[in-house]
């Protein structure tokens, strides 16, 4: 059986969208370059592949770079494309970028680039999000 709820017991908290706290990774409050969910893929391809190619002694360097890019490009364009609502074109110029960036053969972290990443879609606000602050 359902239950009813009690109108006369005060105000009704905020509730979550539907998702959960982590709905603003492909719906932010506000517009940002790339979806907080794109900043995801590209950091976390980084960190996998770099550590990859660390682990082979840098012998994979000419797999972990294309593969890289064509993870980085592909991810990113569906993403901007469907979550995003980006424009095709719009959508291409960034999979471009998030392939190169990807495709490098050094990690993103702690870099100026790691940090683009992170300011443009979003990530840096990321504790305040989840939480819903």
């Amino acid at each position: 059986m359902a239950e009813s709820r009690d109108e006369s017991s005060g105000p009704e908290e905020p509730s979550q969208p539907s998702g959960g706290p982590l709905r603003w990774l492909i719906n932010p409050k506000r517009k940002r370059f790339l979806l907080p969910a794109t900043g995801v893929w590209i950091l976390v391809l980084d960190w996998l592949l770099f550590s990859t190619n660390l682990l082979s002694a840098w012998l994979a360097t000419p797999i972990v770079v294309v593969l890289g890019f064509v993870l980085g490009s592909v991810g990113t364009f569906m993403a901007q494309r469907k979550a995003a609502n980006d424009r095709s074109a719009i959508a291409a110029l960034k999979a471009l970028l998030a392939g190169i960036v990807v495709g490098v053969p050094w990690p993103l972290g702690g870099t100026i680039v790691g940090g683009w990443v992170l300011l443009t879609s979003g990530l840096a606000d990321a504790k305040k999000e989840i939480l819903n602050k």
